[in-house]
């Protein structure tokens, strides 16, 4: 199928889906469109984009992710409501997350939301499609209208900035003060390391970047970086916060080295299950450090990234390395196998200037 096809698949009752059967192999699918159920929202994909879980599942699966429908990082129009629901119509632009807590477990009930026993059993995956089937559960906790200033690139951005405002949560708890008052170091430039700028610079702080590659260490300093370093050498002890968004062994190693006496490390990048890594425990303890894991978001958290895109507080866009048709979704992906761009935003057929 080409562009006219899915064209011609927007106007009818079939949606065109990408599947991720395995490892790098990508799939087109038609299918009927669903019918959504009680509770549930169907809605028309205006655009999604890319991430650095996708790149990894694409790469080698992933443990919470299952092969299968592929992407979920979207926005877009309301196509069909299930029964019950009453907050929105058909035609309504809007803007989502792929997940929300059952609100009943026992983590959900301690106030723990983002480590909900349940928040993989349905999942609103496939945003590299056509339509997307929103389940019940999202609809009521963390489904949200787009307002009409707000770009649907933009709105798109939803589900990482959470993961962002729900790391700074973590990171403020773990320590003396306020971090708005000292110094950060970013380890990584890479597209979460970049929202992490932005919202430091929003926060007031002064922001330093550990940068491979002076083309994103520019871009780094373009978002409001006041320095960028090659590596992180002669560097050790100098930063009140570390937020480590590499996800290397040694990037982890490296945050440790870079915090100041009773700073605090952020883990924010994941490494593979079973994965081992030796920390100097003698800076931890002699020097009081406070170092955090941080993991996925609340519905807290998701209001308060709704919040900071509908007023336009980051400037969320320039992350986006080029904009391109939905059915050279495969080709976007070599490009980010070879480190060729940030993070891409994917428009499906008709290509409307004003869904961008």
């Amino acid at each position: 199928m080409g562009v006219g096809d899915l064209t011609a698949i927007a106007a009818s009752s079939r949606m065109r889906q990408a599947l991720l059967t395995a490892p790098r192999t990508l799939n087109w699918t038609e299918l009927e469109l669903p019918q959504p159920k009680a509770g549930e929202v169907l809605v028309r994909t205006r655009a999604a984009l890319t991430c650095g879980t996708d790149l990894k599942t694409y790469r080698r699966g992933h443990p919470k992710i299952p092969f299968g429908p592929f992407g979920h990082e979207a926005s877009g129009d309301i196509a069909a409501l299930g029964s019950g629901v009453d907050r929105f119509n058909v035609g309504d632009p809007v803007m989502w997350v792929q997940t929300a807590p059952c609100g009943s477990c026992a983590p959900c009930r301690d106030g723990m939301e983002n480590l909900c026993e349940h928040l993989t059993d349905e999942m609103a995956l496939g945003a590299y499609a056509s339509h997307v089937l929103l389940p019940a559960k999202i609809v009521a906790r963390n489904l949200y209208a787009k307002p009409a200033a707000l770009r649907y690139i933009e709105a798109a951005f939803l589900e990482p900035l959470a993961c962002i405002v729900h790391g700074w949560s973590v990171l403020q708890r773990g320590g003396r003060a306020s971090t708005r008052a000292g110094s950060l170091a970013i380890i990584g430039a890479g597209a979460i390391g970049l929202l992490h700028v932005l919202y430091a610079k929003h926060a007031g702080m002064s922001v330093t970047v550990i940068a491979h590659g002076e083309e994103r260490a520019s871009l780094a300093r373009e978002l409001g970086a006041d320095r960028t370093l090659p590596s992180s050498a002669g560097q050790s002890g100098n930063f009140d916060a570390v937020i480590e968004c590499a996800g290397t062994t040694s990037s982890w190693r490296e945050a440790v080295e870079l915090a100041a006496p009773c700073g605090r490390v952020l883990f924010f990048s994941g490494l593979p299950a079973d994965t081992d890594v030796s920390l100097d425990a003698g800076r931890m303890h002699y020097q009081e450090l406070t170092c955090c894991g941080s993991f996925h978001f609340t519905p807290d958290d998701v209001r308060t990234a709704r919040d900071l895109l509908t007023e336009g507080a980051l400037p969320v866009k320039r992350l986006i390395s080029a904009v391109v048709p939905l059915d050279r979704l495969a080709d976007v992906f070599e490009r980010l196998e070879q480190r060729n761009g940030l993070k891409y935003a994917l428009i499906p057929e008709p290509f409307e200037p004003q869904w961008v």
